[in-house]
């Protein structure tokens, strides 16, 4: 066993390497609005609250895929999309007519395209890896009104099995930095992200 986990593999040479992957990505505190009314009132002209709301974009799993190249046995590059369906679960509260029905849910279209840059420690069979990039995000929700663009900062590591001369398995895990997400708060976000997946060396 060690032999073979130390052994350098017969597809050292290869340069190129194409994936497919499930992945995680971890939900966020997305803020809150307040519905307020003029009153009418010639003496208080503080707003009045009709009702409150905080909102949180759901952890979602999703699928990406990757191309790389091996500009040496250890240093490569390597495009990526990546695709989620994350939801935004909005919570209303303080209702002031104490209406019925305290959430509201909308789905999110979520994707990221970028590219990355990994160092690999080694050839051998079992192979650890760090990597970094940057890419860029965009969300739609489901009814195609509120869109957003912002750029994507990543970075991580992660691992790979060799299982034949060709494929093998790898596995991620990382942290996703976004300037802007659909939300009622525009700050920098980030969020971690797993993957774990196939890929094919040629």
């Amino acid at each position: 066993m060690i032999l073979l986990l130390v052994a350098t593999p017969a597809y050292a040479q290869s340069r190129f390497e194409i994936g497919a992957a499930v992945t995680w990505t971890g939900g966020f505190d997305a803020g809150g609005v307040d519905a307020l009314e003029t009153r009418n009132s010639s003496t208080d002209k503080t707003p009045f609250t009709l009702f409150e709301t905080s909102s949180r974009v759901t952890d979602a799993p999703g699928v990406a895929a990757r191309v790389g190249f091996f500009i040496t046995p250890r240093f490569a590059v390597e495009a990526v999309v990546e695709y989620g369906r994350p939801m935004l679960e909005t919570t209303i509260s303080n209702d002031f007519e104490n209406a019925t029905g305290t959430e509201a849910n909308g789905q999110i279209s979520s994707y990221v395209l970028g590219g990355s840059v990994l160092y690999h420690f080694g050839a051998a069979r079992l192979v650890p890896f760090v990597s970094a990039g940057a890419g860029r995000l965009r969300q739609l929700d489901d009814a195609e009104i509120n869109l957003v663009t912002a750029t994507e900062l990543h970075a991580g590591g992660g691992v790979k099995y060799r299982l034949s001369r060709h494929f093998g398995l790898r596995a991620d895990a990382g942290v996703s930095s976004r300037d802007k997400s659909l939300a009622f708060e525009d700050m920098r976000r980030a969020v971690p992200v797993f993957a774990v997946g196939i890929a094919y060396r040629f």
